[in-house]
């Protein structure tokens, strides 16, 4: 595959005006774009560091990510797009995904429609004056959505792309699941995380916790790195990230063990370990929570996509 792949088609199904795809991607040193198509519009991706191709549309795309998180870079500027992220994609936004700072895997849904079911959904809310203001900004406009409404969404996503939902159907849930999203996100400007949201100490915090010695030393190495009180810390990280810092380290180490599950032998006891988490069953369980599958199934996984 070529690197412009890493996205929603230049042609959308003309019966639907729309297309609904999956994307997971892992990031390796010294490899060749890569992607490997698993049905319903679901495709593995094998990207090299320097990313995907920088690209443009005709048409608007939403993209949201379910786990994991990945660089955007858009117009020339760049933004971090974390678990929860929804992005709109703007007609001619020229945009391309790099890996974060720890090479961490990301998996994206892409919903990318015609213009004239964009119309369609704007005229059905009488209210246009979002398209303005989301339209002007040189960076894509970007929303933060709620886990339950994360999961639920990526479940009904993946339902639509079944031979059990014909093209009336699905064109008429993507319509409604259009309106849904602007209503709850774009009409509701406590959803919108502008640029200049999160103070500039806390990104650097955040990019220094996000170094294997830092997330692995914990909550101790972050309050010696900032300088602040537990309590104050957890105050910012609810307010501005929408997680603890405990959650916020536990991912950074969960999202570790799976790079060391797919790319070393490692025993998972020694990985667990390794990142300080001293109960074996809680890593399990923690794994869980974010890969949705057991530590040994994660590996196999990957091992079986590395043969392919």
């Amino acid at each position: 595959m070529k690197k412009s792949e890493l996205t929603a088609s230049t042609r959308l199904d003309p019966a639907l005006g729309a297309e609904i795809s999956f994307h997971a991607i892992a990031w390796r040193e010294n490899t060749r774009p890569s992607a490997i198509p698993s049905g319903g519009h679901v495709l593995y991706h094998q990207l090299p560091p320097e990313g995907s191709m920088l690209h443009s549309h005709e048409h608007p795309e939403i993209i949201v990510v379910i786990s994991g998180r990945i660089m955007h870079r858009v117009n020339g500027e760049k933004q971090l797009l974390e678990t929860g992220a929804l992005v709109f994609i703007r007609p001619d936004d020229a945009h391309q995904f790099l890996p974060a700072s720890d090479l961490s895997p990301c998996e994206m849904i892409f919903l990318a429609f015609d213009l004239d079911l964009f119309v369609a959904v704007s005229n059905y809310l009488e209210d246009a004056s979002f398209l303005q203001k989301y339209t002007e900004p040189v960076l894509s406009p970007m929303f933060h959505m709620e886990e339950s409404r994360l999961n639920q969404l990526s479940l009904e996503m993946l339902s639509v792309n079944t031979k059990s939902f014909t093209p009336a159907l699905r064109r008429a849930y993507i319509k409604a699941t259009l309106v849904n999203l602007f209503v709850r996100y774009f009409l509701n400007d406590s959803n919108y995380l502008q640029a200049d949201s999160i103070p500039e100490w806390l990104s650097q915090l955040c990019e220094l916790m996000r170094k294997p010695e830092n997330f692995i030393a914990g909550l101790k190495r972050m309050q010696q790195l900032s300088g602040y009180s537990p309590e104050y810390l957890c105050a910012v990280f609810r307010r501005f990230l929408d997680k603890t810092p405990t959650a916020f380290i536990n991912e950074l180490r969960i999202n570790h063990a799976a790079h060391l599950l797919s790319d070393s032998n490692m025993d998972i006891s020694t990985i667990a370990a390794k990142l300080h988490i001293k109960s074996l069953s809680r890593f399990y369980a923690l794994f869980r929570r974010y890969y949705g599958c057991s530590p040994a199934r994660y590996r196999r996984r990957a091992a079986s996509r590395q043969r392919l």
